[in-house]
């Protein structure tokens, strides 16, 4: 009877703990978040892995990543704001790498058995498409869920970890409700994602994954894929391949073992390639699916850095698998790279064709560039781009240089050199190459491609290829600017011919069109294209300088007339901003005549002998000026950009713009600091003030600034531009006494009272008086409707 008694209260006891899990939790979903974060951490470290547990995780889960009410991981950011600054450390605390969300799913790891289904409709389309059709990487095989009817695939079966890290995933290609992102690049989503790569996929090797689960056995061993004569062209899984990575003993159990512990990064891994950089094939069949699944197939500019911040690692990760002793865990490594090159060739080979012609490409090239360039992230920390105050330039330092090792690398992805090259190089034809962006990303690609070692290599690789009987021919010497009658494949003492079939392999697999033709780029057909590349180039130089030219006349004093120089003193001139333009616009001749030297050398031409002389060039800009000659569009938006501009504009804090001719330095910099300190004393007086519609609101709206929203420029260490927002309340400000205008009114009213036999602060008081009258009287004209507010 006593036992019966005991049991009676544990099932009470264990029902009443459940009941208030479950209401507990459901109560704090309605917090603030601050509030939610602090009682979800409570209830996930203070409870045990029981199935109330089990049941809420799917629901928490979707709380956090929902389109709508969720908790704004892509808008929350670090910023200057005190509110936002703590909700952003209080997301990346509780969804760390071992903060509470993660204690949570090792917690429910405890039941190996226990799997969430994911359903296949909230997959990217082509990754749903491969899943169904049997074409998926073995990472897959033990997660898919049949239909017992139609057998065919409907979900996958998760564990907790993946099934956070696939809901993590898919939040970044949901754009469902989504805000522009350009200013919220440092969101905590990002922030996040850098914090997983890092945790998950160390490139450190002996770093480990922390914590250990070493009782876990939820990660079925598979047999080693089939592979090639060269190398796995598919994306299988890599921890299945014993014979590459030094393992000989292939028996189930040490297998399985060394599997787990290293499926956590396999992971982090193969779900954030296949899902960052999903991409929908269109075709003429598939117009209401690609119409359907369009808004989740639009690449963001969040999601285009974050990808090339996962480039990078992988990179990094990928670089160090002859040093890691841990078999399993080098055979990872030396596979990721592979695994994300073919997904990231037919990614950025999407944007190159879709994004919008304008100074945003920035992030596609860099991102490209990041892809084809491994040897300059083979110790690359993504701290920088983590960190926002991060001090490390990893453009000048530590950064390693194209060798012999990476021949192999650049025949592997042979096109995502050459195919995305000639995919880019029409879309500076169109741009205007004057505008400063513009000229910037040119000088990249040409800078990039012009390295030693890099365009020889490829131009060998690609006339071995045209060769139907590559590999015959081997010369001891060959110079990139020899004749093409040599049929050399060797370069700089490396044969290349063992490495032509790879390529010639990658170009075939790479781009699955039956109708594919490789265009060769350094043909004899294609060297007209680059001449006209190159004059394109070189007429919009020459442009350039004009610009500078005409530019500089007008802002000299000497040009300036007589009402010019009036408003120059009386703080109705820009000359601060048409300063800044103006150097600007210098440093484009600049870009634009270095990039002459680089393409020169990358399309192997001459450009004294190939490229009329300036003023040749320059006649023919003046003679053909006709908006009916598409060809020099250039020439009209050249001579609009010698208009003065009118739609600069300062975005930051009016009140921190920098000091200018027409101002007094010090009495700037005195008021400034007066105003500061009123505002910050008297900050909710001036709110309640501002927001009362009553005769007083109003003539606080008189004498304070209204609230605006101020964004600042923030270069990284990678010189990217990134833009915080600021939202400033309604404040005083004193900035206009600061003028040397002011101060010459109020010295000529001063002298002119004191002749008149007044006093100072007679004279004080009647600006005081006349001040109080002017806003007072306006106050009350906007108050009674007779005046427009």
């Amino acid at each position: 009877m006593k036992t019966v008694t005991e049991l009676l209260r544990r099932n009470t006891s264990s029902n009443a703990m459940a009941d208030d899990i479950m209401t507990r939790f459901y109560t704090c979903l309605n917090f603030r978040l601050e509030e939610k974060l602090a009682e979800l951490t409570r209830i996930i470290d203070h409870s045990t892995p029981t199935k109330e547990l089990q049941v809420l995780f799917p629901q928490l889960i979707n709380n956090i990543f929902a389109s709508s009410n969720g908790w704004n991981l892509k808008t929350v950011t670090c910023d200057n704001t005190r509110t936002n600054r703590y909700e952003f450390e209080a997301l990346i605390s509780f969804l760390e790498p071992q903060g509470p969300m993660f204690r949570l799913c090792y917690k429910l790891l405890s039941d190996p058995q226990y799997k969430y289904n994911l359903s296949l409709n909230v997959l990217p389309l082509d990754l749903r498409m491969s899943l169904e059709r049997g074409r998926c990487p073995q990472f897959y095989s033990d997660l898919l869920v049949m239909d017992s009817q139609t057998m065919n695939v409907v979900a996958l079966a998760l564990n907790p970890f993946d099934y956070y890290i696939f809901n993590f995933a898919l939040h970044l290609v949901n754009n469902a409700q989504q805000q522009s992102t350009w200013e919220h690049w440092n969101s905590a989503y990002f922030a996040l994602a850098c914090d997983y790569l890092m945790h998950f996929l160390p490139s450190d090797p002996n770093v480990s994954v922390l914590p250990h689960i070493p009782n876990y056995s939820g990660k079925v061993a598979m047999a080693a894929p089939l592979q090639t004569a060269n190398r796995p062209l598919c994306s299988p899984s890599l921890l299945l391949i014993p014979d590459l990575c030094g393992m000989g003993n292939q028996h189930s159990s040490p297998q399985s073992q060394s599997r787990n512990e290293v499926w956590r990064s396999e992971t982090v891994l193969q779900v954030f390639v296949d899902i960052w950089m999903s991409v929908e094939q269109f075709n003429a069949r598939d117009v209401e699916v690609f119409q359907r699944s369009y808004q989740s197939m639009c690449s963001t500019p969040e999601r285009v850095r974050t990808v090339r911040v996962l480039v990078k690692h992988i990179h990094s990760f990928s670089a160090k698998h002859q040093a890691d002793t841990a078999s399993r865990s080098s055979a990872l490594r030396k596979y990721a790279r592979q695994i994300m090159c073919a997904r990231a060739y037919h990614y950025v080979r999407h944007l190159v064709t879709t994004w919008p012609l304008d100074a945003s490409f920035r992030l596609v090239l860099e991102l490209w560039l990041s892809l084809i360039q491994p040897w300059r992230y083979t110790n690359n920390t993504i701290n920088q781009d983590r960190f926002p105050g991060y001090h490390h330039n990893q453009e000048e330092s530590n950064v390693g240089a194209l060798d012999a090792s990476y021949t192999q690398f650049i025949a592997e992805n042979f096109p995502s050199y050459t195919c995305i090259f000639q995919l880019v190089l029409p879309r500076f034809m169109r741009m205007e190459l004057t505008a400063y962006k513009n000229a910037v990303m040119l000088f990249r690609l040409g800078k990039v491609f012009s390295q030693q070692h890099l365009v020889p290599i490829l131009s060998n690789l690609e006339q071995a290829i045209k060769d139907n009987n590559f590999g015959l021919h081997h010369s001891p010497e060959t110079s990139f600017n020899s004749s093409m009658h040599e049929q050399s494949y060797t370069y700089n003492g490396v044969p290349l011919h063992k490495w032509v079939a790879i390529a010639k392999q990658a170009i075939t697999e790479l781009n699955m069109s039956s109708t594919f033709e490789y265009e060769p780029i350094w043909g004899e057909n294609k060297n007209y294209y680059g001449i006209e590349f190159l004059k394109k180039i070189l007429e919009a130089k020459t442009s350039a300088e004009n610009i500078v030219e005409e530019y500089s006349k007008k802002l000299s004093p000497k040009q300036k007339g007589t009402w010019a120089s009036i408003k120059y003193w009386f703080m109705i001139g820009d000359t601060y901003e048409e300063e800044l333009l103006l150097e600007e616009y210098k440093k484009v001749p600049t870009y634009l005549n270095a990039s002459i030297r680089y393409f020169s050398s990358i399309f192997g031409l001459n450009e004294i002998t190939l490229i009329p002389p300036d003023s040749v060039v320059g006649e023919s800009l003046l003679e053909n000026s006709s908006f009916a000659n598409s060809t020099n569009f250039a020439s009209s938006i050249t001579q609009k950009l010698r208009t003065k501009p009118t739609k600069v504009s300062y975005m930051g804090d009016p009140d921190l713009m920098p000091i200018t001719s027409y101002e007094s330095t010090i009495l700037v910099r005195i008021f400034y600091q007066i105003a500061s300190k009123l505002n910050e004393i008297y900050r909710e007086e001036f709110t309640n003030l501002w927001n009362r519609e009553d005769y007083p609101g109003y003539v606080t709206r008189e004498i304070l600034e209204r609230p605006c929203t101020i964004r600042t420029y923030v270069k990284d260490m990678a010189n990217r531009q990134n833009i915080v927002t600021q939202e400033l309340p309604p404040r005083l400000s004193l900035r206009k006494l600061g003028s040397h205008a002011f101060v010459i009114w109020v010295s000529l009213g001063y002298f002119f009272f004191k002749v008149f036999g007044f006093s100072g602060f007679f004279y004080t008081f009647i600006l005081v008086v006349s001040w109080l009258i002017i806003v007072l009287t306006k106050s009350l004209l906007k108050y009674l409707n007779i005046m427009k507010a």
